[in-house]
Protein backbone atom coordinates (compact mmCIF):
# COMPACT_ATOMS: atom_id res chain seq x y z
CA UNK A 1 0.00 0.00 0.00
CA UNK A 2 2.96 2.39 0.47
CA UNK A 3 4.04 2.06 -2.64
CA UNK A 4 1.33 2.57 -4.73
CA UNK A 5 0.75 5.70 -2.26
CA UNK A 6 4.02 7.37 -2.89
CA UNK A 7 3.88 6.10 -6.59
CA UNK A 8 0.60 8.17 -6.97
CA UNK A 9 2.37 11.30 -5.59
CA UNK A 10 5.32 11.15 -7.91
CA UNK A 11 3.34 9.94 -10.89
CA UNK A 12 0.76 12.98 -10.25
CA UNK A 13 3.49 15.79 -9.56
CA UNK A 14 5.00 14.58 -13.25
CA UNK A 15 1.97 15.06 -14.92
CA UNK A 16 1.61 18.38 -12.62
CA UNK A 17 5.33 19.80 -14.06
CA UNK A 18 4.63 18.91 -17.32
CA UNK A 19 1.08 19.90 -18.06
CA UNK A 20 -0.06 22.45 -14.93
CA UNK A 21 -1.96 21.50 -12.18
CA UNK A 22 -5.14 22.65 -13.60
CA UNK A 23 -4.70 20.38 -16.72
CA UNK A 24 -4.37 17.24 -14.44
CA UNK A 25 -7.12 15.38 -13.45
CA UNK A 26 -7.46 12.55 -11.47
CA UNK A 27 -8.40 9.81 -13.97
CA UNK A 28 -4.84 10.97 -16.00
CA UNK A 29 -3.18 10.20 -12.82
CA UNK A 30 -4.85 7.02 -12.78
CA UNK A 31 -4.32 6.30 -15.95
CA UNK A 32 -0.54 7.03 -15.66
CA UNK A 33 -0.28 4.32 -13.06
CA UNK A 34 -2.27 1.86 -14.73
CA UNK A 35 -4.61 1.66 -11.93
CA UNK A 36 -8.65 2.99 -11.71
CA UNK A 37 -9.67 5.58 -9.76
CA UNK A 38 -11.45 3.63 -7.40
CA UNK A 39 -7.58 2.39 -6.45
CA UNK A 40 -6.69 5.74 -6.81
CA UNK A 41 -8.95 7.02 -3.85
CA UNK A 42 -8.19 4.54 -1.60
CA UNK A 43 -4.74 6.32 -1.03
CA UNK A 44 -5.92 9.78 -1.33
CA UNK A 45 -9.27 11.56 -1.30
CA UNK A 46 -8.97 14.04 -3.92
CA UNK A 47 -6.46 15.69 -6.29
CA UNK A 48 -6.31 18.44 -3.44
CA UNK A 49 -5.57 16.05 -1.22
CA UNK A 50 -2.18 15.03 -3.67
CA UNK A 51 -1.57 18.54 -4.27
CA UNK A 52 -0.85 18.79 -0.16
CA UNK A 53 0.75 16.10 0.30
CA UNK A 54 3.61 17.16 -1.73
CA UNK A 55 3.27 20.89 -0.57
CA UNK A 56 3.83 19.22 3.16
CA UNK A 57 6.76 17.10 1.52
CA UNK A 58 7.99 19.83 -0.10
CA UNK A 59 8.10 22.63 3.22
CA UNK A 60 9.95 19.22 4.92
CA UNK A 61 12.49 18.68 2.33
CA UNK A 62 13.20 22.74 2.07
CA UNK A 63 13.78 22.88 5.42
CA UNK A 64 16.20 20.11 5.73
CA UNK A 65 18.23 21.69 2.77
CA UNK A 66 18.33 24.80 4.43
CA UNK A 67 19.30 23.21 7.75
CA UNK A 68 22.07 21.40 6.23
CA UNK A 69 24.14 24.94 5.54
CA UNK A 70 25.37 27.15 7.98
CA UNK A 71 23.15 30.66 7.00
CA UNK A 72 20.78 31.00 9.64
CA UNK A 73 16.98 29.62 8.86
CA UNK A 74 14.54 31.43 11.46
CA UNK A 75 13.64 35.15 11.10
CA UNK A 76 15.84 38.11 11.59
CA UNK A 77 13.68 39.38 14.09
CA UNK A 78 14.16 35.55 16.19
CA UNK A 79 18.63 34.97 14.87
CA UNK A 80 20.10 38.88 14.58
CA UNK A 81 23.32 37.59 16.07
CA UNK A 82 23.25 35.49 13.29
CA UNK A 83 22.39 36.96 10.42
CA UNK A 84 25.03 39.54 11.29
CA UNK A 85 27.68 36.58 11.52
CA UNK A 86 26.97 34.90 8.12
CA UNK A 87 29.54 35.50 5.52
CA UNK A 88 29.63 36.26 1.63
CA UNK A 89 30.77 32.84 1.56
CA UNK A 90 28.10 30.90 3.52
CA UNK A 91 25.41 32.64 1.50
CA UNK A 92 26.98 32.01 -2.13
CA UNK A 93 27.69 28.04 -1.01
CA UNK A 94 23.93 28.14 0.79
CA UNK A 95 23.05 29.64 -3.05
CA UNK A 96 24.51 27.05 -5.12
CA UNK A 97 23.80 23.91 -3.23
CA UNK A 98 19.65 25.19 -3.31
CA UNK A 99 20.34 25.94 -7.34
CA UNK A 100 20.95 22.11 -7.33
CA UNK A 101 18.72 21.37 -5.16
CA UNK A 102 16.06 23.13 -7.25
CA UNK A 103 17.22 21.86 -10.34
CA UNK A 104 18.75 18.44 -10.27
CA UNK A 105 16.86 16.95 -7.68
CA UNK A 106 13.65 15.28 -9.40
CA UNK A 107 11.02 15.87 -6.60
CA UNK A 108 12.33 19.64 -6.16
CA UNK A 109 12.63 20.61 -9.78
CA UNK A 110 9.10 19.22 -10.48
CA UNK A 111 7.60 21.53 -8.55
CA UNK A 112 9.78 24.25 -9.13
CA UNK A 113 8.15 23.49 -12.91
CA UNK A 114 4.49 22.93 -11.99
CA UNK A 115 5.17 26.66 -9.67
CA UNK A 116 6.05 27.98 -12.95
CA UNK A 117 3.72 27.03 -15.22
CA UNK A 118 0.74 28.00 -12.78
CA UNK A 119 1.82 30.74 -10.88
CA UNK A 120 -0.09 33.27 -13.31
CA UNK A 121 -3.76 31.16 -13.36
CA UNK A 122 -3.72 30.50 -9.37
CA UNK A 123 -3.16 32.91 -6.53
CA UNK A 124 -2.31 29.89 -4.44
CA UNK A 125 0.63 28.94 -6.68
CA UNK A 126 1.64 32.77 -7.40
CA UNK A 127 2.22 33.09 -3.64
CA UNK A 128 4.16 29.66 -3.75
CA UNK A 129 6.15 30.79 -6.39
CA UNK A 130 7.02 34.03 -4.68
CA UNK A 131 7.50 32.40 -1.52
CA UNK A 132 10.22 29.49 -2.94
CA UNK A 133 11.65 30.95 -5.88
CA UNK A 134 10.99 34.86 -6.56
CA UNK A 135 10.63 37.46 -3.13
CA UNK A 136 10.83 35.02 -0.92
CA UNK A 137 14.93 34.42 -1.84
CA UNK A 138 15.16 38.03 -2.70
CA UNK A 139 13.80 39.30 1.01
CA UNK A 140 16.00 36.36 2.73
CA UNK A 141 19.03 38.03 0.89
CA UNK A 142 18.00 41.43 1.62
CA UNK A 143 17.92 41.15 5.73
CA UNK A 144 20.90 39.48 5.81
CA UNK A 145 22.66 42.30 3.72
CA UNK A 146 20.77 44.63 6.37
CA UNK A 147 21.95 42.74 9.30
CA UNK A 148 25.88 43.51 7.67
CA UNK A 149 25.26 46.67 7.44
CA UNK A 150 25.43 46.92 3.78
CA UNK A 151 24.04 50.20 1.86
CA UNK A 152 21.12 49.80 0.03
CA UNK A 153 20.65 45.77 1.16
CA UNK A 154 17.63 45.27 -1.14
CA UNK A 155 19.31 46.25 -4.28
CA UNK A 156 22.48 43.90 -3.11
CA UNK A 157 19.89 41.14 -3.01
CA UNK A 158 18.54 42.05 -6.60
CA UNK A 159 22.13 41.63 -7.50
CA UNK A 160 23.43 38.68 -6.04
CA UNK A 161 19.50 36.58 -6.86
CA UNK A 162 18.74 37.87 -10.58
CA UNK A 163 21.87 35.69 -11.81
CA UNK A 164 20.51 32.31 -10.12
CA UNK A 165 16.65 33.49 -10.73
CA UNK A 166 17.45 33.79 -14.71
CA UNK A 167 19.48 30.49 -14.65
CA UNK A 168 16.52 28.53 -13.76
CA UNK A 169 15.07 29.07 -17.06
CA UNK A 170 18.51 29.06 -18.85
CA UNK A 171 19.19 25.53 -17.19
CA UNK A 172 15.76 23.91 -18.44
CA UNK A 173 16.07 24.68 -22.32
CA UNK A 174 19.93 24.19 -21.87
CA UNK A 175 21.43 20.95 -23.61
CA UNK A 176 24.58 21.25 -21.85
CA UNK A 177 23.11 21.95 -17.94
CA UNK A 178 26.51 21.61 -16.47
CA UNK A 179 27.66 24.65 -18.30
CA UNK A 180 24.68 26.70 -17.13
CA UNK A 181 25.42 24.93 -13.26
CA UNK A 182 29.24 26.47 -13.91
CA UNK A 183 28.81 29.34 -15.22
CA UNK A 184 26.19 30.36 -12.36
CA UNK A 185 28.98 29.01 -9.72
CA UNK A 186 31.45 31.64 -11.31
CA UNK A 187 28.52 34.48 -11.06
CA UNK A 188 27.96 33.41 -7.66
CA UNK A 189 31.66 33.26 -6.47
CA UNK A 190 32.53 36.80 -8.10
CA UNK A 191 29.29 38.28 -6.36
CA UNK A 192 30.43 36.74 -3.09
CA UNK A 193 34.09 38.58 -3.30
CA UNK A 194 32.52 42.01 -4.03
CA UNK A 195 30.62 41.34 -1.05
CA UNK A 196 33.48 40.56 0.98
CA UNK A 197 35.31 43.42 -0.20
CA UNK A 198 32.55 46.02 0.94
CA UNK A 199 32.90 44.31 3.93
CA UNK A 200 36.34 44.71 4.42
CA UNK A 201 36.35 48.04 3.36
CA UNK A 202 33.31 48.86 6.06
CA UNK A 203 34.92 47.75 8.63
CA UNK A 204 38.73 48.32 7.56
CA UNK A 205 36.99 52.07 7.45
CA UNK A 206 34.56 51.57 11.23
CA UNK A 207 37.06 49.72 13.24
CA UNK A 208 40.41 51.30 15.26
CA UNK A 209 42.71 50.15 17.31
CA UNK A 210 41.18 52.08 20.27
CA UNK A 211 38.52 49.43 20.16
CA UNK A 212 35.78 52.11 18.84
CA UNK A 213 33.31 50.51 15.50
CA UNK A 214 30.74 52.26 14.02
CA UNK A 215 28.02 50.24 13.26
CA UNK A 216 24.01 49.77 12.41
CA UNK A 217 21.57 49.80 14.94
CA UNK A 218 20.13 46.63 15.84
CA UNK A 219 16.64 45.49 16.98
CA UNK A 220 18.72 44.47 20.12
CA UNK A 221 20.07 47.53 20.67
CA UNK A 222 16.63 50.05 21.18
CA UNK A 223 16.36 50.06 24.89
CA UNK A 224 20.25 50.76 25.18
CA UNK A 225 20.26 53.69 22.71
CA UNK A 226 17.51 54.95 24.27
CA UNK A 227 18.33 55.01 27.65
CA UNK A 228 21.79 56.62 25.91
CA UNK A 229 19.90 59.20 24.72
CA UNK A 230 17.76 59.60 27.66
CA UNK A 231 21.13 60.61 29.55
CA UNK A 232 22.52 62.68 27.06
CA UNK A 233 19.70 64.97 27.02
CA UNK A 234 18.20 64.84 30.35
CA UNK A 235 17.57 68.35 31.83
CA UNK A 236 19.74 69.67 29.06
CA UNK A 237 16.45 71.64 26.89
CA UNK A 238 14.37 71.27 29.50
CA UNK A 239 13.51 69.34 32.15
CA UNK A 240 13.73 65.65 31.60
CA UNK A 241 13.79 65.11 27.94
CA UNK A 242 11.59 64.06 24.82
CA UNK A 243 14.33 62.52 22.80
CA UNK A 244 14.19 59.28 23.49
CA UNK A 245 10.87 58.84 22.86
CA UNK A 246 11.52 60.56 19.72
CA UNK A 247 13.73 58.05 18.17
CA UNK A 248 11.48 55.69 19.45
CA UNK A 249 8.81 56.36 17.22
CA UNK A 250 11.04 57.79 14.27
CA UNK A 251 12.18 54.46 13.71
CA UNK A 252 8.84 53.48 12.49
CA UNK A 253 8.26 56.70 10.28
CA UNK A 254 8.01 56.68 6.83
CA UNK A 255 10.83 59.33 6.03
CA UNK A 256 13.76 57.48 8.58
CA UNK A 257 16.41 56.35 6.97
CA UNK A 258 17.57 52.58 8.14
CA UNK A 259 20.85 52.59 6.32
CA UNK A 260 21.80 55.79 8.28
CA UNK A 261 20.53 54.33 11.96
CA UNK A 262 24.22 54.44 13.42
CA UNK A 263 25.85 53.66 16.51
CA UNK A 264 29.01 53.80 17.97
CA UNK A 265 30.43 51.03 20.17
CA UNK A 266 33.85 51.22 22.54
CA UNK A 267 35.29 47.69 23.58
CA UNK A 268 31.87 46.66 23.33
CA UNK A 269 29.71 49.23 25.02
CA UNK A 270 27.29 51.70 23.15
CA UNK A 271 28.89 55.20 23.58
CA UNK A 272 26.92 57.16 20.73
CA UNK A 273 24.36 57.11 17.97
CA UNK A 274 23.10 59.35 15.52
CA UNK A 275 19.98 58.69 12.75
CA UNK A 276 18.90 60.35 9.55
CA UNK A 277 15.79 61.42 8.19
CA UNK A 278 14.48 61.97 4.67
CA UNK A 279 13.15 66.06 4.32
CA UNK A 280 12.46 68.68 1.44
CA UNK A 281 13.03 72.23 1.36
CA UNK A 282 9.86 74.03 -0.03
CA UNK A 283 11.59 76.12 -2.85
CA UNK A 284 10.32 79.53 -3.66
CA UNK A 285 10.18 78.56 -6.90
CA UNK A 286 7.99 75.80 -5.94
CA UNK A 287 9.91 72.49 -6.14
CA UNK A 288 10.63 70.37 -3.80
CA UNK A 289 14.41 70.02 -2.89
CA UNK A 290 14.81 66.26 -1.29
CA UNK A 291 17.77 66.46 1.43
CA UNK A 292 18.11 65.03 4.98
CA UNK A 293 18.25 66.08 8.47
CA UNK A 294 19.71 64.11 11.56
CA UNK A 295 19.43 63.27 15.28
CA UNK A 296 18.71 63.45 18.23
CA UNK A 297 22.40 62.42 17.86
CA UNK A 298 24.26 61.74 20.94
CA UNK A 299 27.83 60.61 22.73
CA UNK A 300 27.48 59.14 26.49
CA UNK A 301 28.17 61.89 28.67
CA UNK A 302 30.83 60.21 30.47
CA UNK A 303 33.27 60.13 27.41
CA UNK A 304 31.97 63.72 26.11
CA UNK A 305 34.90 66.23 24.81
CA UNK A 306 37.14 63.45 23.87
CA UNK A 307 36.41 63.95 19.76
CA UNK A 308 34.13 60.55 19.90
CA UNK A 309 31.11 62.84 18.58
CA UNK A 310 32.89 64.12 15.55
CA UNK A 311 34.18 61.03 14.66
CA UNK A 312 30.59 59.36 14.86
CA UNK A 313 29.06 63.18 13.14
CA UNK A 314 32.00 62.73 10.25
CA UNK A 315 31.14 59.26 9.75
CA UNK A 316 28.06 59.50 9.36
CA UNK A 317 27.47 62.63 6.85
CA UNK A 318 29.98 60.14 5.13
CA UNK A 319 27.54 57.76 4.66
CA UNK A 320 25.04 60.19 3.92
CA UNK A 321 26.95 61.72 1.07
CA UNK A 322 27.26 57.60 -0.01
CA UNK A 323 23.55 57.58 -0.50
CA UNK A 324 23.65 60.46 -2.53
CA UNK A 325 22.29 62.83 0.38
CA UNK A 326 22.96 66.46 -1.36
CA UNK A 327 22.04 68.64 1.88
CA UNK A 328 21.28 68.31 4.98
CA UNK A 329 19.51 71.06 7.42
CA UNK A 330 19.55 70.91 11.24
CA UNK A 331 19.51 71.82 14.40
CA UNK A 332 22.49 72.65 16.44
CA UNK A 333 25.82 74.38 17.21
CA UNK A 334 27.90 76.37 14.80
CA UNK A 335 30.75 76.12 17.45
CA UNK A 336 30.79 72.44 17.28
CA UNK A 337 29.02 71.13 13.96
CA UNK A 338 30.84 74.26 12.08
CA UNK A 339 34.32 71.84 12.40
CA UNK A 340 32.75 69.31 9.99
CA UNK A 341 31.31 72.13 7.09
CA UNK A 342 27.95 73.05 8.55
CA UNK A 343 27.34 76.70 8.03
CA UNK A 344 24.03 78.73 8.66
CA UNK A 345 21.39 78.21 6.39
CA UNK A 346 19.95 81.82 6.33
CA UNK A 347 24.07 81.59 3.94
CA UNK A 348 22.23 79.29 1.27
CA UNK A 349 18.94 81.45 1.44
CA UNK A 350 17.24 78.52 3.69
CA UNK A 351 14.56 79.75 5.91
CA UNK A 352 13.42 77.98 9.36
CA UNK A 353 9.75 77.17 9.05
CA UNK A 354 7.55 79.40 11.22
CA UNK A 355 10.54 81.78 12.64
CA UNK A 356 9.75 85.10 12.07
CA UNK A 357 12.70 87.03 9.44
CA UNK A 358 13.39 88.82 12.53
CA UNK A 359 14.01 86.73 14.97
CA UNK A 360 17.84 84.96 15.44
CA UNK A 361 18.32 81.43 13.19
CA UNK A 362 21.85 81.02 14.33
CA UNK A 363 20.56 77.45 15.59
CA UNK A 364 19.55 76.76 12.13
CA UNK A 365 22.48 74.90 10.11
CA UNK A 366 23.19 73.60 6.55
CA UNK A 367 25.97 71.47 5.04
CA UNK A 368 25.82 70.74 1.22
CA UNK A 369 27.18 67.06 0.65
CA UNK A 370 27.25 67.53 -2.86
CA UNK A 371 28.86 70.60 -4.32
CA UNK A 372 26.27 73.13 -5.52
CA UNK A 373 23.56 71.28 -4.68
CA UNK A 374 21.54 74.07 -3.72
CA UNK A 375 22.80 76.43 -6.27
CA UNK A 376 20.10 79.03 -6.88
CA UNK A 377 17.92 77.28 -4.63
CA UNK A 378 16.04 79.28 -1.76
CA UNK A 379 13.43 78.20 0.22
CA UNK A 380 11.41 76.89 3.77
CA UNK A 381 12.79 74.00 5.58
CA UNK A 382 10.49 72.48 8.39
CA UNK A 383 11.67 69.33 10.91
CA UNK A 384 9.84 66.18 9.53
CA UNK A 385 6.66 65.97 11.70
CA UNK A 386 8.22 62.88 13.56
CA UNK A 387 10.16 64.93 15.67
CA UNK A 388 6.94 66.42 17.35
CA UNK A 389 5.93 62.93 18.52
CA UNK A 390 6.17 63.90 22.22
CA UNK A 391 3.85 67.00 21.69
CA UNK A 392 1.37 65.44 19.71
CA UNK A 393 0.71 61.89 22.15
CA UNK A 394 2.15 63.07 25.29
CA UNK A 395 0.01 59.97 26.89
CA UNK A 396 2.18 57.77 25.37
CA UNK A 397 5.17 59.60 25.81
CA UNK A 398 4.21 59.49 29.77
CA UNK A 399 4.01 55.59 29.33
CA UNK A 400 6.95 55.22 27.44
CA UNK A 401 8.67 57.45 30.51
CA UNK A 402 7.65 55.72 32.90
CA UNK A 403 9.37 52.28 32.10
CA UNK A 404 12.64 54.11 32.32
CA UNK A 405 14.07 54.85 35.82
CA UNK A 406 13.18 57.63 37.79
CA UNK A 407 15.18 60.87 36.98
CA UNK A 408 15.23 64.28 38.62
CA UNK A 409 13.64 67.12 36.60
CA UNK A 410 15.63 70.55 36.96
CA UNK A 411 14.87 73.71 35.36
CA UNK A 412 18.35 74.91 34.29
CA UNK A 413 19.89 78.06 33.22
CA UNK A 414 19.84 78.07 29.18
CA UNK A 415 17.29 75.48 28.54
CA UNK A 416 14.81 76.26 25.70
CA UNK A 417 11.65 75.32 27.80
Amino acid sequence: MGDTKERILLTALELFSENGYEAVSVSHIAAGLGITKGALYRHYRSKRDIFESILARMERRDAEQAGAHDLPQGTRAEMEEAYAAATAADTAAFAKAMFRYWTEDSFASRFRRMLTLEQFGSEEMGALYQQYLASGPAEYLRDLFDAWGLPSPAAAAAEFYAPMFLSYSLYDAAEDKAAVTAALDALLDRAAERLTNKNRERNTHMENSDGIIIRRETEHDHRAVENLIRESFWNVYRPGCLEHFVIHRLRDDPAFVPELDLVMEKDGEIIGQNMFMRAVIRADDGRDVPIMTMGPICVDPAVKRRGFGKRLLDYSLEKAAEMGCGALCFEGNIGFYGKSGFTYASDFGIRYHGLPESADASFFLCRELIDGYLDGVTGEYAPPEGYFAAEREPAAFEAFEAQFPPKEKKKLPGQLV
